[in-house]
């Protein structure tokens, strides 16, 4: 799997996605904590706890300006991931399920 491109289509592993790079347009902060991702006309929340490293990375602008999301189907069952990269590793800030 490539990060860091358009698109990336089907695993092979019999779990289909689809992952999408989408810039970020600015990080809502709440108490120096990430709090949501504004990625065009919406905001994303942060469903997930985060490390303080993240949060620190973040305020000290040391996160990519773009987000990975990913739509993986498990047969009928449908999630969808984002994912920021921080520090050079990617952490999941929002899931459904």
């Amino acid at each position: 799997m490539t990060l860091g491109v358009g698109e990336v289509k089907d695993s092979g592993y019999g779990v289909e996605f689809d992952e999408y790079v989408v810039p970020v347009r600015g990080f809502l902060l709440r108490k120096w904590k990430l709090a949501g991702i504004y990625v065009k006309e919406e905001l994303i929340p942060v469903t997930e706890e985060l490390p303080i490293e993240v949060h620190k990375a973040i305020v000290k602008g040391r996160v990519k300006k773009e987000v990975t999301v990913r739509e993986i189907r498990y047969g009928e069952e449908n999630v969808i991931e984002v994912l920021i990269e921080a520090d050079y590793q990617s952490w999941t800030v929002f899931s459904t399920s």
